[in-house]
């Protein structure tokens, strides 16, 4: 009994200091800023350069196959206007719903274009016309991910992205439904500690898959810049400290956009909001990112100084990159 006041104590403790034991680095659709994004090649990359997790956005095709693809629309990665010239809808976009998988593996994919002027969206970054390649599935991809794991005795996790969730059912296609099958299949999902996170921009689809599919393995809450989702999801009333114990009971982890957890002064120093703290008393993991070395945030100097800012200011758990080697080895040389 002597110890029951001191176990009371414990778990009647603030939260406040909760934060994951170990930071992880999420490698964005791959090592996209040497390779491709979503390309496997970017995918192999990013692995080799000691990622934990490799992202996956995922859309569907006309037939019902889970894609990866960062979004709705085939133009700015593809050549689909060149070899499919009728096949745009009004808005002059061409959506990969509106084709089978069949005609999507005939595209040749590219680094990313502006799809009104065909110019590169960064750059400095892998050439449009350096390497094209064909898009893939979502099933092929873990495929791939399971394959380096086999060989190389890891055990580098998903990241899967589902995309649009309101869209695909205003379209009459359950996004959802389909991704959440395949990674069941592949052996995902049956509880937390299995290699895979599920994250969207919509609070709904993450509620749906905790109480109505049953999912078991870990979601993630991402926060857009903008103020309202598609599915009426507010970001700003969602980062309340009431919200975030809510968004607790069904969801591990959110992931802010960087202005939401610091922001750098003229002088180049950091400042961190309370965004961390409050997602670390309802117990929620935070990993926020796009850590860009070619788009630094507004006056933040380095890329060493965005980690520094990002670990030791604002106190995230993990970073989401287009240069996992980087984000990688900024870790290790803390642990010197």
């Amino acid at each position: 009994m002597k110890y029951v006041g001191l176990i009371l104590a414990l778990l009647l403790a603030p939260t406040s200091a909760w934060a994951a034991d170990h930071h992880e680095v999420f490698a964005h659709r791959g090592a996209s800023g040497y390779l491709p994004e979503h390309s496997l090649p970017a995918k192999a990359m990013a692995f080799a350069q000691g990622s934990d997790f490799l992202e996956q956005d995922v859309v569907l095709t006309k037939d019902n196959v889970p894609l990866v693809l960062h979004d709705i629309h085939l133009d700015g990665i593809t050549d689909v206007a060149t070899q499919f010239p009728q096949r745009k809808r009004e808005d002059g976009r061409y959506y990969a719903i509106d084709f089978t998988l069949a005609e999507i593996k005939q595209l040749n994919a590219t680094q990313r274009v502006n799809y009104r002027t065909g110019e590169a969206v960064n750059p400095g970054r892998f050439p449009i016309d350096g390497y094209s390649y064909q898009l893939h599935t979502l099933d092929e991809e873990i495929r791939f991910i399971q394959g380096m794991n086999i060989s190389t005795g890891r055990n580098v996790g998903l990241f899967t992205e589902i995309k649009n969730p309101t869209f695909h059912q205003q379209e009459g296609r359950d996004v959802t439904l389909a991704v959440y099958k395949v990674l069941f299949r592949h052996g995902y999902g049956n509880n937390k500690d299995s290699a895979c996170w599920i994250q969207c921009f919509e609070q709904s689809t993450l509620k749906r898959l905790r109480e109505e599919l049953g999912w078991k393995g870990r979601l993630m809450m991402i926060y857009s810049g903008k103020k309202t989702g598609a599915d009426g999801s507010n970001y700003d009333q969602l980062a309340t400290a009431g919200a975030l114990q809510e968004l607790a009971t069904y969801v591990d982890g959110v992931f802010p956009n960087l202005p939401r957890v610091v922001t750098w002064d003229e002088h180049g120093q950091p400042h961190a909001s309370d965004f961390t703290t409050a997602a670390h008393q309802a117990r929620l993991r935070v990993i926020t990112g796009v850590v860009r070395q070619d788009d630094l945030p507004k006056n933040c100097p380095t890329i060493d100084a965005l980690h520094d800012a990002l670990f030791n200011v604002a106190d995230v758990d993990d970073v989401c990159t287009d240069f996992p080697d980087l984000s990688v080895n900024w870790l290790k040389s803390q642990q010197k």
